[in-house]
């Protein structure tokens, strides 16, 4: 760019020389006009005390210059005639008397940058960098953008993106999943160098915008940010005027030019980047260029020379003829020739009004495929969420049928549980009520039997011994009765547990009949499903809406449709597998009662005609064109829903691709073998998710996929009611439907046996209670017998007292309390099992409860969850069909567009055919000349019918014609020999030109070398390296020769049997020398040090900054993924650490 815009001058102020500048303009910018300076001296010296050498200007005694000097440098490569040791010697003084002076680095004023931002630029959102005026170094991890902050620099500033090395097109640069990306670099403008300032300000802000459609556009803003201009020549002059050469090899080294320069070039590539970078090619080019011009002008000269004889003598002719020719004739031929012209220039008219209409059809079939792209994807979009809204209020409807049985048990168990509480509140208040009455036959039997003991004493006494034998017997008696009482106790004690075991066998045996009922609703189902297949045999629409055949009627009568609509889609599937009819029968839903249309007009159509019949249906909107799922099924030894389906429509096709992923549904019957494919190893490719069936339940299956984390998940997959929407062998599905029903009646024949099994359990318990109350009726007469006995011993005993009225009377009573207690006693203990028997039923029916409880919980927090999702999904759903509405609107109107222009096309083709078929009546074509119009053509025309209607009037005719032709043939000839005597003074003037600015260039070049020499050892000095760089222009070649230790005395070693670390630091030091003889004021360097060691880099690194601080007023900028702590800083250094990259961001794709 700024290298072929203009000259740069090379400055050498440390000894005072300053050679001319070298100018670099374009070859096909408009030459300048040059002053011969014939009579210059041949050797002038300049300052410096170089000679002038390898050309010199030939003059012959009259002062004619009569041999180019540029003739003898013609060939590629010539040579100069130079002593290297001594520019060498002095380039070395010059670089010492510079280092001693220790100039300091002070800010330029101007042409430096300030900031870079870039938004949505390859992998970085927003990223801002600002700059200082002198050295910069940008570090950070690898993806920080570090190298895109030197990339966007470079295509801010007006490069190509293919110079980048990092896309071929600025396409390539915008981040993954945005539409465009901006650039934006805002550069110094102070100081007496500024670029209009007064418009500008302090800086000048460059943006540059670009698309993913292929638009791109430039911005040039003042300091306040308000827009001077958009043209990118504009830019071109800024950099020009501040020398940013962003194009130049040299001076912006990316990445991978860094990478190539430093580790993997060549001589002759270092050679290349040398003479690239000081822009000796592009001035060698430019000279080759000028060199084929004089060439050209000395050939057009020649030929000039040859034909000004022929000129002279068309002259001679004219003069001659002019007596004889006769106007007339010439009046009419420019007649002719007008008249076919005027003819042709209307035609000419006519297809340019053609070619714009052409370009607005172009421009409307250019948006119909854009909206149509897009409504493409918006309808995918549609599809997709349509579908997840059916699946959604078929998972409400499911929760909330699962919810309803449950809420009903535990009413029914609320109510059970409060009765319970009712009867255990009142066994409660008798309980306290007997232990009440209890404690008081207590104390009265207490009081009686001492009493009674009181009495024997006294009888004691009186009889002797044979009383006390019968108290013995007492005793004994009394043991009895008391074992016997145990014996009773202990059994009545078992009877609890009896009674609990019997309840929780009638539980079960009641908890079976739910199960049972839901088997036989399922066996009468089947047989209802059973009976319609059979019934049904032949009718195609028995599964989908009553009304369905209307519709059907209705669709096929309707002529306003561009396209037939496509459906019910489960009419154009069919099953080959039956075995597979409930598994994707469920996991279709709604999509096989759907309707499929191919435009937004249809789909309106077909809604009116649905609600009309009233046979609402869901509506899909495809596209005919074919897809391939070839390269994304599964491995060929898997079945398939794709593959075990027979599919009799494109479109039908499409949308079950879209919408189910039928070809990447496994089917395997065998659940284990499922789990082994889905599971064990690596996950199956192409490959969502996987049915099976459930061995167990005939007509279940199973669902086998991936979350959205990878982690795997299943689902059972229930029967779908109703009859099978997808065509399939009639009889193969009766066959399938009486093997499940029979499977269904074997299941009912289990579960009736479990119920006789339960029921006779039940049985067993109510007899085995029976029993047990038998024995308790045996246990009670023993304890009876034994109490009689007791009672007959105690009655023998009272007749031998001697007061038998006070004793009976004390052992009545005593009896009387007795009997009192034990009936309170048993009392007690029924109150006690009751109260024991209802706890335990409240603790049971408690526990029913809570169960049933987080039941309803769970269940109302899955129906609340599935209808927020429902909800949610059903909004995205109406959002979509809004968005995919209002593309084919869009599409339609378009299409509209597009239908006017054709058109008017096809009119104004007619009309261009007419004028042609008129024009050809005429002549056949002819060009017109140059800016003629019809209009101009007609007042041509009308003039000379004038002039040849007064012409005719005239005897004879006029001879001012002819006179007038003569007298332009002697013009044309003194013109033509002026001509030629100017081509031969420009001749003489290019080519003293020509080989002045070769000399300068080798002169350049000369100087370029040397001063690259003597900065190269210096460097290599800097860590006591000694060695050379060898410039061969005559091979095209740079190499150089280094020794790591400068005492040695050898000749040195070439760059490849260096170390690593050697190369890359001689390499370095290569890249600055070459940087001292550049003149831009900005150099850039990205990952200098990739392949240095730390010795290497911090030697380097330190080099860098004093070289760039030699360089005054230069801005450098340097890449470098390494940490800047081991260097030595100072104010006119600045750090710039990137933030760390967003990990966990997707991979860029690329096509």
């Amino acid at each position: 760019m700024s290298s072929q815009k203009r000259g740069r001058t090379v400055e050498y102020e440390e000894d005072g020389y300053s050679p001319h500048s070298i100018d670099g303009s374009n070859s096909h910018k408009k030459a300048r006009t040059l002053q011969p300076q014939r009579r210059q001296s041949k050797t002038a010296d300049t300052d410096d005390g170089y000679e002038r050498d390898g050309m010199s200007d030939t003059y012959t005694e009259s002062g004619i210059w009569t041999r180019p000097a540029f003739e003898a440098n013609k060939g590629e490569g010539f040579e100069d005639v130079e002593d290297e040791d001594l520019d060498t010697q002095r380039a070395t003084q010059i670089i010492q008397r510079r280092n001693r002076l220790h100039m300091e680095n002070m800010a330029a004023e101007n042409g430096v940058v300030e900031a870079i931002t870039c938004i949505n630029f390859m992998c970085h959102t927003k990223l801002h960098v600002s700059l200082g005026p002198l050295i910069n170094f940008i570090i950070g991890h690898n993806g920080s953008g570090k190298s895109a902050v030197l990339t966007a620099l470079t295509l801010c500033l007006g490069a190509k993106a293919t110079s980048t090395n990092r896309g071929q097109s600025l396409k390539s640069f915008i981040k993954e999943g945005q539409e465009s990306a901006t650039l934006a670099v805002r550069v110094k403008n102070r100081g007496e160098g500024s670029y209009q300032k007064d418009i500008y300000g302090d800086s000048i802000i460059v943006e540059r915008h670009f698309s993913k459609s292929g638009a791109s556009g430039f911005k040039l803003k003042s300091a306040s940010g308000r827009i001077i201009s958009t043209k990118k020549s504009d830019l071109e002059e800024i950099c020009d005027h501040f020398c940013l050469q962003i194009d130049n090899p040299m001076n912006v080294l990316s990445q991978d030019m860094a990478r190539q320069f430093l580790n993997s070039s060549s001589p002759s590539e270092k050679y290349k980047f040398f003479v690239k970078g000081v822009h000796l090619e592009d001035l060698d080019h430019d000279y080759q260029l000028l060199a084929e011009t004089i060439e050209g002008v000395e050939t057009t000269l020649n030929n000039k020379k040859d034909d000004l004889s022929a000129l002279k003598k068309d002259a001679d002719r004219a003069r001659d003829r002019l007596a004889l020719s006769d106007k007339h004739d010439s009046v009419r031929q420019k007649i002719r020739n007008l008249s076919r012209q005027m003819a042709w220039a209307q035609v000419e008219q006519q297809e340019k009004a053609l070619e714009g209409f052409q370009r607005k059809l172009d421009e409307a079939n250019q948006a119909i495929e854009e909206y149509q792209a897009r409504a493409s994807r918006k309808e995918n979009d549609l599809q997709d969420a349509h579908r997840k809204w059916e699946d959604s209020k078929d998972e409400v409807k499911l929760a909330k049928d699962s919810l309803l049985p449950l809420q009903e048990e535990r009413k029914q168990k609320k109510a059970e549980f409060e009765k319970n509480k009712a009867d255990l509140l009142s066994v409660q208040t008798d309980q306290r009520s007997i232990r009440d009455h209890l404690k008081t036959a207590e104390a009265t039997i207490t009081k009686a039997q001492a009493e009674i003991s009181a009495e024997y004493q006294k009888l004691e006494d009186i009889n002797g011994g044979s009383h006390s034998r019968k108290l013995l017997e007492i005793e004994e008696a009394q043991k009895r009765a008391t074992d016997a009482r145990a014996t009773f106790d202990q059994h009545i004690d078992r009877l609890p547990e009896l009674e609990r075991l019997l309840r929780k066998e009638r539980d079960d045996a009641e908890a079976i009949k739910v199960p049972l009922q839901t088997k036989r609703a399922e066996i009468q189902q089947g047989e209802t499903l059973l009976q319609s297949l059979l019934r049904d045999r032949g009718q195609r629409y028995g599964a989908f809406h009553e009304n369905t055949q209307l519709l059907l009627r209705s669709i096929e009568n309707e002529s306003g449709f561009k396209e037939k609509p496509i459906g019910p889609v489960g009419n154009y599937v069919r099953l080959l597998k039956p075995i597979w009819s409930n598994a994707l029968e469920r996991s279709f839903g709604g999509t096989l009662n759907s309707y499929i249309v191919t435009s937004k007009q249809d789909q309106t159509i077909l809604s009116q005609l649905m609600r009309r019949v009233n046979c609402v249906c869901p509506i899909l909107i495809g596209n005919k064109q074919p897809i391939d799922t070839s390269a994304h099924e599964p491995d060929p030894d898997f079945d398939t829903t794709l593959r075990v389906l027979e599919i009799q429509d494109q479109l039908v096709r499409s949308q079950l691709i879209i919408n189910q992923g039928i070809e990447q549904t496994l089917l395997i019957e065998d659940r284990e073998e499922a789990v082994r494919v889905m599971y064990d190893g690596s996950r199956p490719r192409n490959v969502k998710q996987c049915f099976c069936l459930q061995e167990n339940r005939r007509g279940w299956g199973l669902r086998f996929a991936f979350g959205r984390s990878g982690e795997p998940n299943s689902s059972p997959i229930e029967p779908r009611p109703g009859k099978p929407r997808m065509k399939t062998d009639i009889e193969s599905q009766i066959n399938y439907q009486k093997e499940t029903l029979t499977q269904l009646k074997r299941e009912l024949n289990d579960l009736e046996a479990r119920r006789r099994e339960l029921e006779e359990g039940v049985r067993r318990r109510d007899q085995e209670i029976v029993r047990h109350k038998r024995r308790q009726r045996d246990l009670q007469l023993d304890v009876q017998r034994a109490e009689e006995h007791l009672e007959s011993l105690q009655d023998e005993l009272d007749k031998e007292n001697v007061e038998d009225g006070r004793l009976e009377a004390l052992k009545t009573n005593l009896q009387d309390e007795q009997d009192n207690k034990a009936l309170l006693e048993n009392s007690y203990e029924d109150a006690i099992n009751t109260k024991d028997r209802l706890n335990q039923r409240s603790k049971q029916l408690q526990d029913q409860l809570d169960v049933m409880d987080e039941g309803i919980v769970n269940g109302e927090a899955v129906v609340r969850k599935a209808e927020t999702k429902s909800q949610r999904l059903g909004d995205a759903r109406q959002t979509n069909l809004e968005e995919c509405n209002a593309s084919f609107d869009r599409i339609e109107d378009a299409k509209s567009e597009k239908n006017r222009a054709e058109s008017r096309l096809k009119g104004q083709a007619d009309t261009v055919q007419h004028f042609i078929s008129q024009a050809s009546r005429v002549s056949d074509r002819v060009p017109i000349d140059a800016g003629e119009t019809p209009d101009s053509i007609d007042k041509k025309l009308a003039k000379l019918s004038a002039d040849l209607a007064r012409f005719s009037k005239e005897m004879g005719g006029s001879r001012e014609d002819i006179a007038e032709r003569a007298a332009t043939a002697s013009e044309v000839y003194k013109r033509a020999e002026v001509q030629v005597d100017d081509l031969e003074e420009l001749i003489q003037i290019l080519k003293y030109a020509l080989g002045d600015r070769q000399e300068r260039w080798k002169k350049f070049r000369r100087f370029i070398s040397s001063r690259a020499r003597a900065t190269f050892t210096y460097l290599l000095s800097e860590r006591s390296f000694r060695g050379s760089l060898k410039t061969d222009h005559t091979n095209h070649v740079l190499d150089l020769h280094v020794e790591p230790d400068e005492t040695k005395t050898g000749k040195g070693r070439q760059t490849k049997t260096l170390s690593g670390g050697e190369k890359s630091f001689s390499t370095i030091c290569l890249l600055l020398s070459l940087w001292e003889a550049m003149g831009s004021p900005i150099r850039c360097l990205d990952e200098f040090d990739v392949f240095m060691d730390n010795v290497n880099r911090d030697v380097s690194m330190g080099m860098m900054i004093a070289a760039a601080r030699r360089s005054v007023s230069r801005q450098f900028i340097l890449i470098t993924p390494q940490s800047m702590s081991n260097v030595n800083l100072a104010a006119d250094v600045k750090i710039i650490k990137l933030n760390d990259p967003e990990r966990g961001q997707t991979t860029l794709t690329f096509a």
